[in-house]
Formats: C-alpha cells, structure tokens, sequence
C-alpha cells in the first residue's frame, strides 16, 4: 500500500515539475514587468530548481560530474531557502510592508549562511537526510532550522493568501492567491511531515510525501499561469468575434463605406494578420458596425421596421434573439436599395436602433446574434418578400391589374 502510495506520488510529482518548468518559461517575461508576479515568478522558478535537483535521473549524473553529493544537496536545500524567501517577499508585497523586505533579505542571508556553516562543521557525510535509524545527514540542527524557515514561510503565506484571496476586488489575483495558497499549503505539509518524522520515523509519512509536493508543484503552476491562461481565454475570444462579425461588418462599410477607418481586407487575412491586436480590432469592429447602423437609422423608412417585427413574430423567434433578427431584417433590405435623404426618424424607431447592450460585452453578444441572423433563411425570406412587394409597386399596371381569381369568375 505504502509502495503504491510512494509510485502515485513520484507520477504526481513529475508532472508537476514539467508543468512548474514550463510555466516559469511562458511567465518569465511577464513576470519581470510586475513585482507580485516576480516574487510568485521567483518562489516557483527556485522550487522547480530545487525539486529538480531532487530527481535521481539528475541526482546521480551531478554527483559524478561534481564528484560531491553533499555539494548538490546543499544547493538545493539554499534554493529552497530562495523559494521561502521569495514566497516571504510576496506575502511583504501584498500586505503592503515594504521597510520588512530589507530586513527578509537579511533574514534570508543570515539563515543561508547558518545552513551553510551547520553543514561545513558537520561530520564528513554525502547526501542530505533523514534516515529510517540514526542521526540525521549532515545535522539535527540543521534539518530543524530548515524545516523552520520552510514552516514560517509557507505558514504566513496561507494565512495572507487565504485572507486576500477571498476578499479582494481583482479576480484574477484572487485566484492566483488562492491556488498558491492551496500549493503552499501542500509544501507546509510537507515540511510538517519532516518535522514529525524527526522523531517518529514514520514510514507511512515518507510515502505520502511526493504526493504532498506534486500537488504543491501543480498548484504553483496554475497559480502563475492563471494570467496567460485568461490571456489566452480573451484572445481567442477576441479572434472568434473579429470572425463572427466580418461577413455583416463588410456588407455595412460596402453601404456606408466612410465609417471604416481602414480598407477592408480579406476575411482570413484580416485574422491572421490583424492591424493591431485582436482585441483592438475586435473594438473597431464593433464601433464601426454601430455607426453604420446609426446612419442607416435615417434611411429606413418607418414602415420597414413594422414589417421585419411583424415577420420576426410570425416566425416565433425566440424572445432574446427577437430584435437582433429584426434589426438583420432591416439592415439586409436597407443596405441593398439606394441611399435615401436623411430624415427625422421616429422615436420608437431611434430607440430601436440605438438598443442593443448596456456595455461593451453585452453588445459585443448583442451583434453577434444580429450577424448570425443577418444571413438566416427567415433574413432571406424578408428580404424577397419585400423585393417582392417593391416589384409588384413599380409596375405600371400594378395597382389594375385584376387577379387571376376574379379573371376566372368574369369568364
């Protein structure tokens, strides 16, 4: 049970380094731009090093190359000293204490030190340890005093995680508190269960400790990878409603050509090689497509708008998607007839045109439907009724033209 404990754990833990390496490198630039993100940057980078180091695949080649374990081990354990540090700094960074982070610097070196001295005034040893039977590798002292400052660190960053994360106005720091204060909380356990091994020498702990920091592992790296991932989230978001809008956007700049600040370009084109980010053409798009209907407002005659709600009704559509499929019914018939002298439009039909949403991501959405709808079977069939209708009035013998019923009945 233990083994299987122990190979779950050592499963977890490599994926976790994978996902700690990887986010460290897709956050470094971000990272060196903002001090909360540098400090959190900092603590993952330097636990991925040390849990690096702790790898036999890398173990066993440095040993050889160095010619020194108790060397590899030291380093790692002064890099998880940086790691504490820097978990320190950010709960200092976050709490809003600044004059305290001099005096961590000096903690941290202190500390660094003391580690370093307890290890070179030890017994010759080799690799770093607690043994199942005997004195601890390179010191008792040495082992308490890590599992101290390992302790103090990951202690006050829960607390400050857990008391930030719940209450803070930003959403994405709030996340990101809250999944390294789950990682933190894990890495404590961790060092929690060293300090109770110390004088137990459980082996039921040692099994469970990869498990306690694989979890730690990949909730760090989802915690720094929580901005780039709702980066991503906007901009494919961005993308999808540049696509979504093109095909209505370019019908309505092809009416009302002066509204467009650039010449439209092709529709892959204008994705894959955008003037500017997508979110800034997903913008322009949006403001461009409500001018355009503004100015088309004063063409419409009010008689249109009856009829494409009269239609819409007809066909049941759906109660939130009603107006958009009437203002596409609109805009498909008015964009297709020649440009008509601006006159005062009604109210009800300037507070028709001018609907939609209340902010920008509530008209982003309302758009979206009016252009699904723009090229709809139920669009199209009030586009050709209406051309219909507009044939039948321009014959010159329209209006006494008896209908074939009454034809039948004469004779």
């Amino acid at each position: 049970m233990l083994a299987e404990l122990t190979y779950s754990g050592r499963l977890v833990e490599n994926v976790s380094l994978v996902a700690l390496w990887f986010t460290v490198l897709l956050r470094a630039p971000s990272a060196a731009r903002s001090h909360w993100q540098r400090s959190l940057w900092l603590a993952i980078a330097a636990a991925a090093f040390a849990m690096t180091l702790n790898m036999p695949a890398v173990q066993h080649p440095l040993h050889q190359l160095i010619g020194s374990a108790d060397l590899v081990a030291l380093v790692r354990n002064l890099t998880g000293v940086v790691s504490a540090a820097a978990v320190l700094d950010f709960v200092l960074f976050t709490t809003g204490n600044p004059r305290l982070r001099v005096r961590l610097y000096g903690a941290t070196l202190l500390a660094m030190a003391a580690l370093l001295a307890l290890d070179r005034t030890a017994p010759p040893h080799a690799e770093h340890g607690i043994r199942p039977a005997g004195a601890p590798v390179p010191s008792t002292a040495y082992w308490i005093l890590l599992i101290g400052i390992q302790l103090t660190a990951n202690i006050a960053c829960c607390v400050v995680c857990w008391r930030y994360g719940r209450r803070g106005e930003n959403r994405t720091l709030r996340l990101c508190l809250l999944l390294f204060g789950g990682g933190t909380a894990c890495a404590g356990l961790f060092w929690l269960g060293y300090l109770v091994y110390l004088p137990t020498r459980s082996a039921g702990i040692l099994a469970v400790q990869p498990m306690l920091m694989g979890l730690h592992g990949i909730l760090r790296a989802v915690a720094l990878a929580v901005p780039a991932l709702l980066g991503l989230r906007r901009k494919i978001h961005d993308l999808a409603t540049v696509w979504r809008l093109w095909p209505l956007w370019c019908d309505l700049i092809t009416v009302v050509p002066h509204v467009a600040l650039l010449v439209p370009r092709a529709r892959i084109r204008e994705v894959l090689r955008p003037d500017g980010s997508w979110n800034l053409l997903a913008y322009r798009k949006i403001i461009e497509i409500r001018d355009a209907i503004l100015v088309l407002r004063d063409r419409t005659p009010p008689e249109l708008l009856g009829a494409a709600e009269r239609h819409v009704a007809a066909a049941t559509v759906p109660a939130d998607q009603a107006d958009a499929a009437v203002l596409a019914c609109v805009l498909r018939v008015i964009g297709a007839v020649p440009p008509a002298d601006p006159a005062p439009s009604p109210t009800r039909q300037t507070a028709f045109f001018e609907s939609g949403g209340t902010d920008l991501e509530a008209e982003t959405a309302f758009l979206i439907k009016v252009a699904r709808a723009y090229h709809s079977a139920l669009v199209a069939d009030f586009t050709r009724s209406r051309d219909a209708e507009d044939r039948a009035a321009e014959s010159p013998h329209g209006a006494d033209r008896i209908p074939p019923e009454e034809l039948a009945s004469q004779g």
